[in-house]
C-alpha cells in the first residue's frame, strides 16, 4: 500500500497546496513586516525631525538668551557709566561753586583793599577840622588862598602840630585840620601846578618852625607833585606829612 501511486499523487498535491499556503502566508507576513518597518521608519523619521526642530529651537532660544544677557550687560554697563558721569558732573559743579565762592571772597577782599588804599593815600579831612568862620572883610594876605592839612605820625607830637598850626595861621595860611597817620618822612604835597609856589613857601616855614624846636632832628623836606594822581583835588590845597 505504500507504493500506491494515487496516494503519492495526493500527497504531492497536498504538498503543493501546503507550499502555496505557506508562500501566501510568508508573503502576507512579509507585507505586514514591511508595513511595520515602514511605520517604524516613519516614526523614527518623525522623532528625528522633532528632535532636530527642538534642538534648533533650543539653540535659537539659547542664542536669544545669550543676546538678551549681552544686551542686559551692556545696559548695566551704560547705567554704571551714566552714574559715574553724574558723580563726576556733581564733583565738577561742586568745584565750580567753590571756585565761584572763592572768587566772590577774593573780589570782596580786593574791593576792601582798594577802598582802604584809596582812603589812606587820598587827601582826607581831619577829625580836628576847624569850622571856617565867615570873615567880615576879605583877607588880603597872599597866603590866604592856600588851605593846609597837617599830618603827623607820633601821638606825642600832637601838641607840636597844634603849635605849628597856630604858627601857619599867623603867617596867613588857612589850616583845615590835623590828623595822625603812619608815615616816616617829611613832605609838602600839592595837587595843581599853580600851587607849587605855595608848597615851596610852606616848606620854608616848616623848616623855620623845626629849627625853633631843639628836640626835633632836622631832616630834608620834600615837595611832592600829586597833580597827575589827584587831578580833581581842590585848588589851593596843600598837605604837610611829617614824622618828628
Amino acid at each position: 500500500m505504500d507504493n500506491d501511486p494515487s496516494q503519492v499523487e495526493i500527497s504531492v498535491n497536498e504538498l503543493k497546496l501546503l507550499v502555496n499556503t505557506l508562500s501566501k502566508s510568508v508573503a502576507l507576513s512579509l507585507k505586514k513586516r514591511f508595513a511595520w518597518l515602514w511605520l517604524l521608519a516613519g516614526l523614527l523619521t518623525g522623532v528625528i525631525l522633532t528632535l532636530l526642530i527642538v534642538t534648533m529651537a533650543w539653540k535659537n532660544t539659547d542664542n536669544r538668551s545669550a543676546a538678551s544677557k549681552s544686551l542686559l550687560k551692556r545696559t548695566e554697563d551704560i547705567s554704571i557709566a551714566s552714574k559715574s558721569l553724574l558723580k563726576r558732573t556733581d564733583a565738577v559743579m561742586s568745584d565750580l561753586q567753590q571756585m565761584r565762592s572763592d572768587i566772590d571772597k577774593l573780589t570782596v577782599s580786593v574791593s576792601a583793599l582798594n577802598q582802604k588804599t584809596q582812603s589812606e593815600s587820598a587827601p582826607r579831612l581831619s577829625a580836628e577840622i576847624k569850622p571856617v568862620e565867615p570873615k567880615s572883610q576879605p583877607n588880603k594876605d597872599p597866603y590866604a588862598k592856600y588851605r593846609v592839612f597837617l599830618h603827623y605820625s607820633d601821638l606825642q607830637n600832637k601838641q607840636i602840630m597844634k603849635k605849628f598850626s597856630a604858627f601857619l595861621e599867623e603867617k596867613g595860611f588857612e589850616v583845615l585840620g590835623i590828623q595822625r597817620v603812619r608815615y616816616q618822612h617829611q613832605d609838602i604835597r600839592f595837587f595843581h601846578d599853580q600851587d607849587k609856589k605855595g608848597a615851596q613857601i610852606l616848606r620854608r616855614y616848616l623848616a623855620e618852625f623845626i629849627s625853633s624846636l631843639k628836640q626835633i632832628k632836622k631832616e630834608p623836606i620834600r615837595v611832592i607833585d600829586l597833580s597827575r594822581k589827584y587831578p580833581k583835588a581842590q585848588n589851593g590845597l596843600l598837605e604837610v606829612w611829617v614824622d618828628f
